[in-house]
């Protein structure tokens, strides 16, 4: 005597549920989202910029401004580099020697700036302002500005 063993079809699957509760926690997610307000500074330097490529006779002067949260390092040459430190309080004193810096090297309106990133957007701007020329004053200092990404190494 056979047994006859009916063979039954698989019942399809209902994403109906699924489906919901992806569309729930979706819908979660973006509501529980924490917006973020992002700052930029204004800044008049251009985002590219063609290099030009006529020989210099005497090294550049690879200004370099390194701000930490005690002191601002200005360091200078490439070659036979040379640095001078300054306490934050000391901005009269830093503007002087830029100031100095620009006389010896009036083609170079470059500097590139390394900030700890532990000292605050507010410090960052002040030490800014101070490397650039005052409003009343016709000489201008350095005006391009690159942002060191890297930050201030060790």
């Amino acid at each position: 005597m056979k047994v006859g063993h009916k063979i039954k079809k698989p019942e399809k699957l209902n994403l109906v549920p699924i489906l919901d509760s992806v569309f729930i926690f979706i819908f979660f997610l973006l509501m529980s989202a924490q917006f973020v307000d992002v700052y930029e500074i204004g800044s008049s330097v251009p985002m590219t910029k063609e290099a030009k490529s006529d020989p210099q006779d005497k090294d550049p002067l690879n200004l370099t401004v390194e701000v930490t949260k005690t002191q601002i390092v200005v360091k200078t040459g490439l070659r036979s580099p040379a640095s001078r430190t300054f306490a934050v309080e000391q901005k009269g004193e830093l503007r002087t020697y830029l100031l100095e810096l620009k006389r010896r090297h009036p083609t170079e309106n470059t500097m590139i700036l390394r900030a700890d990133p532990k000292i605050s957007f507010q410090n960052l701007v002040t030490v800014i302002d101070g490397t650039q020329a005052g409003k009343d004053s016709k000489e201008k200092l350095f005006e391009q500005i690159v942002f060191d990404n890297n930050g201030v190494r060790p």
